[in-house]
């Protein structure tokens, strides 16, 4: 009942003015070959935006158009973005929406690159997506990166020996490695990011109006107390 109240109250913003942005990042968001959005992630917010009455189309980009996309409008909701601290004050955030299991990947036959903490990873060249949690995080803590556009980018790096290390979610990869051609099982992990290992969230631009934020974030509560 509460649901159901919530959904036919009105919403106080046109479909049109609204905008809906996410990146490619399979299995949980990408485009077919259709370039119609799919992915676990893209079912869940078409889920949400149903239960809204809201019929808009969900844009998938290379993370950082997507991103610098989110930050231009009111009314803009990009998923599935890292909550930090540096990114906090330019959001109004929504809620969580996946877990995110972060590890550094090498090739397995590269026994060398044995890193047992942060520290060692100076002494490696060590990739990152442009404009990505990980990549800040490993530069905060003093660790230079060789960044790429995209993820499928890094692994032909990783492949071809330009790079010794990535940062990635562990389920993308893996993904991505198969979609690539490549085994999983010639990729090992070499350290964990336990540090940025939480969840991904969805997030409206800074200036979108409260009464819109909060009727999403109810709305995001009440679809996955269900799942």
């Amino acid at each position: 009942m509460m649901f159901t109240s919530l959904i036919l109250a009105p919403l106080f913003v046109k479909a049109e003015t609204l905008r809906v942005v996410s990146s490619e990042f399979p299995p949980y968001s990408f485009t077919d070959d259709h370039r119609l959005s799919q992915g676990i992630a893209v079912d869940l917010v078409k889920q949400l935006l149903d239960e809204l009455n809201l019929q808009v189309p969900i844009e998938i980009y290379p993370w950082a158009r997507a991103y610098e996309i989110s930050q231009r409008k009111a009314n803009t909701l990009i998923f599935l973005i890292a909550r930090s601290p540096e990114r906090e004050a330019h959001f109004k955030w929504v809620g969580p929406l996946i877990d995110f299991n972060v590890r550094l990947f090498r090739l397995k036959f590269r026994s060398n690159i044995a890193p047992a903490q942060l520290s060692d990873l100076k002494q490696y060249k060590v990739g990152s997506l442009i404009q990505d949690i990980k990549g800040q995080y490993l530069r905060k803590q003093g660790i230079p990166t060789i960044e790429y556009a995209s993820e499928q980018t890094g692994i032909l790096m990783l492949v071809r020996g330009y790079i010794d290390l990535m940062p990635a979610e562990i389920n993308s990869f893996r993904y991505r490695v198969n979609q690539l051609g490549f085994d999983m099982a010639d990729f090992e992990v070499a350290l964990p990011l336990h540090e940025i290992s939480r969840p991904l969230y969805l997030a409206f631009q800074k200036d979108t109006p409260d009464e819109l934020v909060v009727r999403f974030r109810d709305a995001l509560t009440e679809l996955t107390a269900t799942h």
